[in-house]
């Protein structure tokens, strides 16, 4: 461990780091020639700003004239708003970390409060144990408006408490999509694979096995760019439908054969 003013600074992050340079340097060349397949991780993030925070210690201190206090701080929360950008922009899909706000991490923005030009829709306005269901997530009509992120998952209600996520997806296109495993739960939430905008995707829904979440919704969150996002567009509720439910048959046989008792005693 060794000091910089006085101040305690791990040396593994203020000795030249050759790999974090070649890496941010990779990043950079690779995200504005559009290819999306590599980003920062948080260690390479934090050695990147504590590296910044260093020099412009240092910088300020041999050159107070050249470089005011306010100069260097304004530099300095600049330079950190690109690095938190490109360390948490993924356009590959892997958000699992938004799993239960389905908030994106675009600092310094917020979700948008306008009307969202995209509309969530679902096969059925029911579903039953196991079943299948059509989920679509398309802009609404004669929009010219197109999205380059989502995140789609079904959720549900048991009084106050919010119960997510419910049921899986199947079929999914890994060329399009990118499964997520929220709550340990496999498939139960999609996102994008890639940044490629797009107007309308459309996916599987499995209905869990059990019915004892009745109501069901599917909620989206929409990004049309990094400052242009809405977060938890809820769809319709699906109602359970437990006609072909066998346990529901059974209740009703056993009300039956209690009736006819009750009859046949009278």
């Amino acid at each position: 461990m060794v000091t910089r003013d006085g101040i305690p600074v791990d040396d593994s992050l203020v000795k030249p780091n050759h790999t974090h340079e070649r890496t941010l340097i990779t990043h950079l060349n690779w995200s504005r020639q559009g290819t999306l397949g590599l980003w920062l991780t948080d260690g390479c993030c934090r050695g990147f700003l504590t590296n910044l925070c260093v020099c412009l210690r240092e910088k300020r201190s041999s050159s107070r004239e050249k470089m005011p206090l306010k100069a260097s701080v304004s530099l300095f929360v600049l330079m950190c708003v690109c690095c938190v950008e490109e360390c948490v922009c993924f356009p590959n899909g892997s958000v699992a970390f938004s799993c239960g706000n389905m908030m994106p991490v675009h600092p310094p923005f917020t979700p948008s409060t306008s009307s969202p030009p995209f509309k969530l829709s679902t096969s059925s306005a029911t579903y039953r144990p196991g079943g299948l269901i059509t989920v679509t997530v398309e802009v609404v009509r004669n929009s010219s408006t197109q999205f380059q992120g989502f995140l789609l998952q079904a959720r549900s209600r048991d009084g106050q408490a919010l119960l997510w996520p419910v049921g899986k997806f199947t079929n999914i296109d890994s060329t399009q999509f990118t499964a997520l495993h929220c709550q340990n739960m496999e498939n139960s939430t999609v996102s994008q694979a890639s940044g490629a905008r797009k107007q309308k995707v459309q996916l599987t829904w499995e209905a869990p096995s059990n019915s004892h979440y009745r109501e069901i919704y599917f909620s989206a969150t929409l990004v049309q760019d990094y400052t242009t996002f809405w977060v938890q567009l809820n769809s319709s509720s699906l109602r359970l439908d437990s006609s072909g439910n066998p346990a529901a048959g059974v209740s009703s046989a056993l009300i039956f054969i209690s009736l006819l008792s009750i009859s046949a005693y009278c």
